[in-house]
């Protein structure tokens, strides 16, 4: 009864462990490294005039490096749209720590489930499933960016 219980406490302690890694893991990558692969860097604001600002983005490519520099300097009757890509550009970097996070919980729960013996096709396609949803919301957020864009 007792290896029982220390058992179910270690596998639990460990899937706690996991997870505060591959949060942490994420965090880094989201936040301190600002590593956004095909995301949205902000280089800069420059005022035109009192009215009007104009914004300087950089597109990353798949890799997370800076591809090109976009500058987008809206008409005078769209100057909000500055400030919403603002706040999109810096909100991706919660959509990227998710989706890190998602990633990292799914490699770690089809290593747990095929040693356990469940089917390799199976556990890939349930694993997978969490990393569309929060991919699909990554995408979202980068659509919407590059729909102010254009």
């Amino acid at each position: 009864m007792k290896t029982n219980e220390n058992k179910t406490w270690k596998r639990k302690l460990g899937y706690v462990g996991f997870a505060l890694t591959a949060f942490g893991l994420s965090f880094f990558l989201a936040y301190s490294l600002n590593y956004y692969p095909l995301g949205y860097n902000t280089v800069g604001m420059k005022m035109v005039n009192e009215d009007h600002t104009a914004l300087t983005l950089e597109k990353n490519n798949a890799y997370g490096m800076a591809e090109k520099t976009v500058v987008y300097e809206p008409p005078e009757e769209d100057q909000w749209k500055v400030n919403m890509l603002v706040d999109l550009v810096n909100d991706q970097s919660i959509h990227y720590w998710v989706f890190f996070t998602s990633i990292f919980a799914s490699l770690y729960w089809v290593v747990v489930d095929v040693k356990k013996g469940e089917s390799v096709r199976k556990t890939i396609l349930y694993s997978s499933l969490g990393v569309a949803l929060t991919g699909l919301s990554l995408m979202n957020q980068l659509y919407d960016i590059k729909d102010i864009l254009s």
